[in-house]
């Protein structure tokens, strides 16, 4: 268990300025069974109207309106977050688990993902056969080590829009593209797998990791890492991919050149 500090800053930067702005954040953590968020400040400008409620994945979500013009738009998150707090978290009612074993535009596997796939013969049979309680767990967990040893992080060969299949066929990427490959894999056994994104010690930007469901619990593997989330993990939110966790989305009105910088940093907090 840790106590981490957080802060969590994006930036949009517009030229020429626009004007009736929409959008949508999700870049607020919540407390759950495995983390308990003890302080949270967040900044939003400009901020005409805001107001705050539930995706359907259960991810905390600003949806926000700002007639004027402006040429800069930003979220401040700050806080407090203890972790560790459980090895799981449980699973709500089947028909809400069942939407996660089915593939996404992002997660279809291709020819390089079968084949990739084709390795984990022995250890799927062994899957079928398993008698114990959290059979879909240890063939995730073997599929994480494999995609580790067998995948090179390597940034700016991918970007948000790259595909499972796309990056599995170069054999390198970020995260993002990690957690996807992995999701394919899960998904092409059935299992519920879904996508996470949040903080990490040590990133200076967000993360993505991966959720199994396993004997009625969700468990959280980091195949960048290729580890069990454990207490340096702060989840933001979840959902079938990188698509339904977009931290920031909007519309406006405008011909304009956007660029966007987003700064993460976590610590642990230091123990008096």
């Amino acid at each position: 268990m840790k106590e981490l500090l957080f802060e969590y800053d994006m930036h949009l930067d517009f030229e020429p300025p626009v004007e009736e702005h929409r959008f949508t954040l999700k870049c607020i953590p919540l407390s759950d069974e495995r983390q308990l968020i003890k302080k949270l400040d967040v900044e939003v400008y400009p901020k005409e109207f805001l107001s705050a409620d539930e995706d359907s994945f259960g991810n905390y979500s600003i949806y926000g309106y700002t007639k004027g013009k402006h040429d800069r738009f930003f979220a401040r998150v700050r806080g407090c977050a203890q972790t560790g707090l459980a090895p799981s978290l449980p699973a709500k009612e089947a028909h809400r688990i069942g939407l996660f074993k089915y593939q996404t535009d992002f997660t279809r596997p291709g020819p390089a993902i079968q084949a990739f796939a084709e390795r984990f013969a022995d250890a799927i049979e062994k899957y079928e056969k398993m008698q114990q309680d959290r059979p879909e767990l240890t063939l995730a967990i073997a599929m994480m080590h494999g995609l580790f040893e067998n995948f090179s992080y390597v940034p700016g060969v991918t970007n948000v829009s790259t595909t499972a299949e796309e990056a599995m066929a170069l054999g390198k990427g970020v995260c993002q593209d990690y957690a996807h490959i992995l999701l394919s894999l899960c998904r092409m056994q059935k299992i519920p797998c879904r996508y996470v994104v949040g903080m990490l010690i040590g990133e200076g930007k967000s993360h993505a990791w991966v959720e199994v469901c396993s004997g009625g619990r969700w468990y959280a593997l980091d195949p960048t890492n290729n580890l069990i989330v454990d207490d340096q993990h702060i989840k933001i939110s979840a959902g079938r991919d990188y698509h339904d966790c977009i931290v920031s989305q909007g519309v406006f009105v405008g011909r304009t050149t956007q660029t966007q910088t987003v700064a993460v940093r976590v610590k642990e907090a230091t123990v008096r």
